[in-house]
């Protein structure tokens, strides 16, 4: 061989060496995320939290899913996963922006095959965390009701709730007479919060299939608040709905308190799960319909885009709200779960 032609082959065969031990990614998103998975102060797992009901035999949904912690250094592409045990599992994938805390929720699929306690474990960079997820035998202390309504308004109607918000404290509903507005009747309810104490009055009213709330229009976000405060009809649920289905509120515009600026706002209502079954302080719900709330704002002339706000109730027939959560745009606050009721 010419030596010539032996520089180019010895050439080549460095590029090759090269270029087939570059480092490949199997996965799309460029480089991986580093980091690791938030423990607590003794080093445990605790700060994993595992929301909704996993009982023998039902599919699992968007409101089965684990909520984890991670510290991001470096941020990048990443896939959570866990071991699928008993026929399900749960995984997140996407792509960090930013160092620092982040809250991810890893969603399940499958269904659960046997009961008895599952222990998940989860792996991120180089970090090792483990959840345990009780299975249930059977749908126990199933509620049973007569009443067809997903909010019932009847006089008298009570409902107490858990306030999560301030562990210990309960909220009250009642149903306190009824009122008129703009020629149209309401229901009062009446709610009375232990924690501060204070009683706040609340109009609601059913028009076919719809349930509306007469409210500050401004109330259910803190991207703005109108003033002078804008009052309207608030079509938060329909007992109707399907999975999938949505609707809007009106669209409001008025100036915002801190100036003179004027700002519209809607509400997108979004029904996640118009068949769920949710298990609350040991009771089990059957044929849940799952609201969730979304207000959307923008300057006039402009498109209307959500805050990242996500108010999420769940509505059981026959008893009306039984727990309600809020998204704020980074991490999820439970807020009210049914203790006790009495409808009428």
């Amino acid at each position: 061989m010419k030596p010539a032609a032996i520089h180019c082959f010895i050439l080549a065969l460095i590029l090759v060496s090269l270029f087939s031990c570059k480092k490949e990614y199997s996965y799309e998103g460029g480089p991986p995320s580093s980091g690791y998975l938030i423990k607590d102060a003794a080093n445990n797992c605790s700060l994993i939290t595992v929301t909704g009901s996993y009982v023998v035999g039902k599919k699992l949904n968007d409101s089965n899913f684990l909520q984890v912690q991670v510290n991001i250094t470096r941020p990048g592409s990443y896939t959570i996963t866990t071991d699928n045990i008993n026929g399900y599992s749960f995984a997140s994938s996407g792509n960090f922006k930013d160092t620092g805390l982040q809250f991810l929720n890893l969603s399940a699929n499958g269904m659960p095959l046997a009961i008895g306690t599952d222990l998940f474990t989860l792996r991120y960079d180089s970090s090792i965390c483990q959840v345990q997820v009780d299975i249930q035998d059977t749908f126990v202390n199933v509620v049973q009701t007569s009443n067809p309504d997903y909010f019932p308004l009847a006089q008298d109607n009570r409902w107490v709730y858990d306030d999560l918000s301030y562990p210990g404290d309960s909220v009250i509903r009642t149903i306190n007479g009824d009122t008129t507005i703009n020629g149209v009747p309401y229901y009062v309810m009446n709610e009375y919060i232990s924690f501060y104490p204070v009683t706040n009055k609340i109009d609601y009213r059913k028009a076919g299939s719809v349930y509306l709330e007469y409210a500050p229009v401004s109330i259910y976000t803190d991207a703005l608040d109108y003033a002078p405060t804008i009052y309207n009809d608030l079509p938060f649920l329909k007992e109707d709905c399907h999975t999938g289905d949505t609707w809007y509120s009106n669209t409001f515009s008025g100036r915002v308190s801190l100036g003179i600026d004027v700002m519209l706002l809607r509400y997108l209502f979004h029904c996640t799960d118009a068949d769920a079954t949710v298990v609350i302080n040991g009771k089990t719900f059957l044929h849940v319909i799952k609201m969730d709330m979304i207000p959307q704002v923008a300057n006039p002339g402009e498109n209307l885009v959500a805050t990242g706000e996500i108010r999420t109730s769940y509505y059981a027939k026959g008893v009306g709200l039984i727990y309600k959560e809020l998204f704020n745009g980074i991490r999820t606050h439970p807020e009210l779960q049914i203790r006790s009721w009495l409808v009428n």
